[in-house]
């Protein structure tokens, strides 16, 4: 293998529309090229994408930065913080590095650039929606009124189904993924005002394959088991500032923070710290305590615990869907106002479907925004949330 640090070959550099929805190639890391026995590189692997614990690395002196390019790792040490030297080092693959700008030579039968994906669930969709559409603004050509009629608005019937369908598929495998045995469980005890939603999911869980961490807004991360030899979780570390506790760090054996959680959410509440300590004694994992300053990366909130709006869930990738929620309110008006005046159409269930695409397009996320608004994001004070703790749990399995 050779490594070109800090760097990306033309081929890596070069971004087209296959990449559109594996997202861009970020040069932190460079990339590596796998080679043949003579020194020829076979293909070209962004280190971004192919990360082995699915996120950028993060060292504890920057524990509560959200996983990014920006966590502050540098180029030189990317790729041990990353983990994939020890994995390509256990695995009898050598690491060569080359100086920026020396790109081995290409075999013959180079495959390029190779990456993952998709990683952005809206953009999976997104031309089959395009040709829906076009189908709606070329309605008028057909000869036939059946074929014109149907053009005009069963595309909008298609667009809802593709936008509800995903999303409830999401759901039902997000609560069959939460039947799994758990051999060690956290959740959180709370010294501030938390949304409910946060004491009914979020939860740190132990299972006989892996870390589950789980969020108010149904997210699920899985970190590697701690019987893994390169990324598994070693220890937890209490961060303290002037005596007080800030936040709890999950780490590795390369300091590599693998999981953060905000000491004020999910620790405060528990004053003893036995949560903490019973569950790591049951995960196998240590405990200890190391000072320092609090919040480097100024993330002093944990934002899984705040009310979300609307807005915060269409930014996320993995709320891609509700984003589109509005496609069949606004394409309805479209057909129904070029039907009835432009195109003259006369077909019979016409605006049953119009009416379809509407009820299945907008109700359920009209009704699941009612539920977050007034129920899910509504704030619990610390004593309340203290005394239905056995409640919340039992009903955060079934959430």
């Amino acid at each position: 293998m050779a490594h070109l640090t800090g760097w990306l070959c033309p081929s890596a550099a070069r971004v087209g529309w296959r990449d559109v929805a594996p997202g861009p190639v970020n040069r932190t890391g460079g990339c590596l090229h796998p080679l043949d026995a003579e020194g020829r590189s076979l293909a070209c692997l962004a280190v971004s994408d192919w990360l082995p614990g699915g996120g950028w690395p993060v060292p504890l002196e920057l524990a509560d930065a959200v996983p990014a390019p920006v966590g502050g790792v540098a180029a030189d040490g990317y790729l041990a913080r990353s983990g994939l030297a020890d994995f390509l080092g256990r695995h009898d693959l050598p690491v060569h590095e080359l100086e920026e700008g020396q790109e081995p030579p290409r075999a013959p039968g180079f495959l390029g650039t190779l990456r993952p994906g998709p990683r952005n669930g809206g953009t999976v969709w997104i031309v089959p929606a395009v040709a829906l559409l076009l189908a709606v603004l070329f309605s008028w050509v057909p000869n036939n009124a059946a074929a014109r009629n149907a053009m005009a608005s069963a595309p909008f019937l298609v667009l809802a189904l593709v936008n509800v369908v995903p999303a409830v598929v999401l759901g039902l495998s997000g609560l069959r993924a939460g039947r799994t045995t758990a051999v060690a469980e956290l959740r959180p005890s709370p010294g501030v005002p938390v949304t409910r939603a946060f004491l009914r999911r979020s939860v740190l869980r132990l299972t006989a394959d892996a870390f589950e961490l789980r969020t108010a807004q149904r997210q699920m991360r899985l970190i590697q088991h701690p019987d893994d030899p390169v990324l598994g979780i070693r220890e937890a570390v209490v961060l303290q500032d002037a005596g007080q506790p800030w936040g709890v760090a999950f780490l590795d054996d390369r300091r590599t923070v693998l999981v953060f959680l905000h000491w004020d959410t999910w620790f405060a509440g528990d004053s003893g710290r036995s949560r903490l300590a019973a569950f790591c004694q049951s995960a196998g994992i240590g405990l200890r305590e190391e000072r320092m300053a609090a919040f480097p990366a100024r993330r002093d909130e944990d934002r899984t615990a705040r009310p979300w709006r609307a807005g915060a869930y269409m930014q996320n990738d993995l709320f891609a869907y509700a984003s589109y929620a509005v496609v069949p309110l606004v394409g309805t008006v479209f057909p129904l106002f070029f039907g009835l005046f432009v195109w003259d159409l006369a077909w019979d269930p016409f605006f049953p479907v119009i009416g379809a695409a509407l009820a299945i397009g907008v109700v359920p996320y009209a009704i699941r925004g009612a539920y977050r608004k007034w129920w899910l994001n509504q704030l619990v004070e610390p004593a309340v949330a203290g005394a239905g703790a056995m409640l919340d749990k039992r009903e955060g399995t079934a959430s």
